[in-house]
């Protein structure tokens, strides 16, 4: 199927061609600028094969049934990204995917949740998509922007990486881009908004940023009506070896205002951060704490708490939205009770992190993830080699033990292991 028809694949080629001659053209310009011995034009990249298999209980049929299946997933990305920087002031840059899923589970709502997504409400959501009983084509922008340096001020503009907060395994303030420490393949590969990013550096100390991220309303884009669109303020200041920031806002028609610290305690960092949302006449809180330390022998550790006031175990109408969103597909109710929100069965989870790496060819960690409510436990090894420059392969595992009989994130991986490994090749 082609769900958007061409006009994604005409964007794409022609956003590639004007990037590749705006490079050849700036390349030319810096060549007879004996002043400027920066590229004007890179272009870098990567290719990725992973592979992933698990056996699960929680599997959706066409019929929105629900059995066991051993669903096994081979991703291949082939990504491109070309940057122009302009005169030092002005930078463009994408992150264009050519990419081919091959799994046994291809038309199916688990497949949807895990590797397409939702992009309901989204300013900008064509992408060129082709499928079968077993295979999955896309071509897609995954990141396209220009962000413009002007003195001690950026202005960033297009499909980017919007991230708050000091948490690493959870990030309360992290709402633009809520990220689940279960995600196959890490913050780094999020979808990111589309959104204008300001950006004040008034005093090496202290910075101001502002965000805005327009969203349509009903997957209209001829709706006049933005009422659902996001608009942060976070402002941050340095005292010393302690960071402090402040967020307020508006998303989803929610008001939404927290606080981050970080500071140096024993040679380790402290963090904890707090954020407050009011809908209407609701009002909840999402929390973390943590503490992270590294030995000198490359050796780290990290433990953090994290506490959602909204869980889906607490919230009927978000945990119904949620399940209906699964096997139905998004629309504009559901969109409103899950859109920027960390969607956790329970309130509490506690969390363990020991990772080393040095001047071996290997690195590696564990993360304990506790689900307290849940009575669950999830644990995820994962090991990376460098084989040969720049080409690494890690091998992760996904691995849970459930002792209660509630719901809990884990259920799905109960005394079931996923499986993954990955070659990743960068250019």
């Amino acid at each position: 199927m082609a769900r958007q028809g061409y006009s994604i694949f005409f964007t794409i080629i022609i956003f590639c061609s004007a990037i590749l001659l705006l490079g050849f053209h700036s390349s030319l310009c810096a060549k007879t600028n004996d002043q400027n011995d920066d590229k004007a034009f890179t272009l870098n990249g990567y290719y990725k094969n992973l592979f992933i298999g698990y056996k699960t209980s929680e599997y959706y049929t066409k019929d929105y049934l629900r059995k066991e299946k051993l669903l096994l997933t081979d991703v291949n990305r082939f990504r491109l990204s070309p940057d122009i920087d302009i005169t030092n002031n002005i930078l463009l840059h994408a992150d264009i995917d050519n990419e081919c899923i091959i799994s046994n589970y291809t038309h199916s709502p688990n497949f949807t949740t895990m590797w397409i997504g939702y992009s309901y409400n989204q300013l900008y959501t064509e992408h060129y998509d082709y499928s079968n009983d077993s295979l999955y084509y896309r071509l897609k922008l995954h990141r396209a922007f220009v962000k413009i340096i002007s003195g001690k001020s950026t202005v960033t503009i297009g499909r980017q990486l919007v991230r708050f907060g000091s948490g690493k395994i959870w990030n309360p303030l992290d709402i633009v881009n809520p990220i689940s420490p279960l995600a196959f393949e890490g913050a780094e590969e999020a979808k990111g908004v589309d959104a204008m990013r300001f950006e004040l550096y008034p005093a090496p100390f202290f910075e101001v940023s502002f965000v805005y991220v327009p969203q349509r309303k009903n997957d209209d884009l001829s709706s006049e009506s933005f009422s659902n669109s996001v608009y942060l303020l976070r402002n941050k200041i340095v005292i010393g070896g302690t960071d402090v920031a402040v967020l307020c806002g508006k998303i989803m028609q929610r008001i939404v205002s927290g606080v981050d610290v970080s500071t140096v305690l024993y040679d380790g960092l402290l963090k904890g951060s707090i954020l407050g949302t009011k809908d209407g006449n609701t009002m909840y809180f999402i929390a973390g704490a943590g503490y992270e330390y590294s030995f000198e022998c490359g050796i780290n550790f990290l433990a953090e708490y994290f506490y959602n006031g909204n869980c889906l175990s607490k919230n009927p109408e978000l945990q119904n939205a949620y399940y209906e969103s699964l096997l139905f597909g998004m629309n504009e109710e559901r969109y409103k009770n899950l859109a920027y929100n960390f969607l956790t069965y329970n309130a509490h989870y506690a969390g363990v992190s020991t990772g080393f790496s040095g001047a071996s060819l290997f690195s590696g960690s564990v993360t304990t993830i506790i689900d307290v409510q849940g009575h669950g436990i999830m644990i995820i090894p994962n090991i990376v080699y460098n084989i040969i420059e720049n080409c690494d392969i890690t091998l992760y595992v996904l691995y849970a033990i459930v002792t209660g009989k509630g719901s809990t994130d884990f259920n799905s991986f109960d005394n079931k292991s996923l499986i993954a490994g990955e070659l990743k090749y960068y250019f």
